[in-house]
C-alpha cells in the first residue's frame, strides 16, 4: 500500500521479486475510495483483502483481490456513523471466529461476520485501551490480542480476546526502559516458534521476543535486526511467511521500499536484507509504502 498516492500495488513472484520491479497490478482511482490508506490484512484462503482507510474513515474490502487491477471499486466498505470509526489504522482477522478487529485511536472495534460485513454496520464490541493504538495482531488459535502502544514503547497482551468488551486491562505487557529495546513500535507478527516480532520506527529496528504467550515486563529481545547494513529507516507494517526458516516482509516509508529478511529463525544483528523492492518502476514513492500483505498460496 503506497499511502501518499492512494495506490495499492501487487507484485507477483513474491518469493523472488527484487529490485526495481514493475507491479503486476496497480489499483488506483476514485472508485477505490482510498484516502491515506494504512495497514491491511489478507485472508489468502478466500482471496480477500481488508484495508484500514484512515482518511475515508472506513475499512475497504476486496474479494477476489488477486484478479483486481485499475480503478476498481471495493466489494464492500465498512463506513458510516454506526461503525464508530474515526481514524482506522490497522486491521486483524480472526478466521476461527469470523471476526474483524479494527484499530482506531484508543479503540479497537470488533465486527462480526467478517467475511460478509458491509456498510453502516455497528461493531459487535468496542474495546477501549488507555493509549493510542499503533498496531494490532490477533492470535486466533489462542484467542489472544497483541496491541502496540507507540507512545508508551510497549506491547499490551490480552487473553480471551473474543470475550472482551468496553474498557479493557492488559493481562501482561512488554514494557520497560532498560531491556525491551522497544522504540515507537508499529508492526506486530507471531512466528511459528511462538515469538513476537515487532517493527520499531525510531530508532529503526526489528525486535523479537520469545514465548509471546507469556512474555511480560521489561524483558530483552532474543534477537534484534538493527544497524546501518539493514537499511531500515522508518519500518512500518510487517508480515511473515512462516514456511521454511521464516521470511519477514517490511514496508518502510522512510526508505520507500519493501525489505525482505529471510531465515528469520536465526536472523539477528546488523544484517542486510535478503532482497529489497524499490525504485521508480515499483510505484513506491517517498513516505509512501506503509502497508504490506503476503499471499504465499499464489
Amino acid at each position: 500500500m503506497n499511502s501518499t498516492t492512494n495506490t495499492l500495488l501487487r507484485f507477483d513472484n513474491a518469493f523472488t521479486a527484487s529490485g526495481n520491479a514493475t507491479p503486476a497490478a496497480t489499483i488506483v482511482g476514485a472508485n477505490t475510495t482510498f484516502s491515506s490508506p494504512a495497514f491491511m490484512t489478507l485472508d489468502a484462503a478466500n482471496d480477500r483483502l481488508y484495508i484500514a482507510d484512515t482518511g475515508d474513515l472506513s475499512v475497504v474490502i476486496y474479494d477476489n483481490i488477486s484478479t483486481k487491477n485499475g480503478n476498481v471499486a471495493p466489494s464492500r466498505i465498512i463506513a458510516g456513523v454506526a461503525t464508530n470509526l474515526t481514524t482506522p489504522t490497522d486491521v486483524a482477522l480472526d478466521k476461527v471466529r469470523n471476526l474483524l478487529y479494527v484499530a482506531d485511536d484508543v479503540d479497537i472495534h470488533v465486527f462480526a461476520s467478517a467475511s460478509t460485513v458491509n456498510g453502516n454496520q455497528a461493531p459487535a464490541r468496542d474495546l477501549t485501551v488507555p493509549f493510542a493504538v499503533s498496531a494490532i495482531f490477533i492470535d486466533a488459535a489462542n484467542d489472544r490480542l497483541f496491541v502496540a502502544d507507540q507512545a508508551g514503547n510497549a506491547v499490551a497482551i490480552y487473553d480471551h480476546a473474543s470475550t472482551l468488551n468496553g474498557s479493557i486491562a492488559a493481562n501482561r505487557a512488554i514494557q520497560g526502559a532498560t531491556n525491551t529495546r522497544l522504540s515507537n513500535p508499529g508492526g506486530l507478527q507471531l512466528d511459528g516458534a511462538g515469538r513476537l516480532i515487532v517493527s520499531n520506527a525510531s530508532p529503526a529496528r526489528i525486535t523479537i521476543y520469545a514465548n509471546a504467550a507469556t512474555a511480560d515486563g521489561d524483558i530483552a529481545p532474543v534477537a534484534e535486526i538493527s544497524g546501518a547494513n539493514t537499511g531500515l529507516s522508518v519500518p512500518d507494517q510487517i508480515v511473515l511467511d512462516p514456511t521454511g526458516t521464516g521470511t519477514l516482509y517490511n514496508a518502510d516509508p522512510g526508505a520507500a521500499r519493501i525489505a525482505v529478511f529471510a531465515n528469520l529463525n536465526t536472523a539477528t544483528g546488523n544484517i542486510a536484507p535478503t532482497r529489497t523492492i524499490s525504485g521508480s518502476s515499483t510505484g513506491m514513492t517517498a513516505s509512501g509504502p506503509v502497508g504490506v500483505a503476503l499471499d504465499n498460496t499464489r
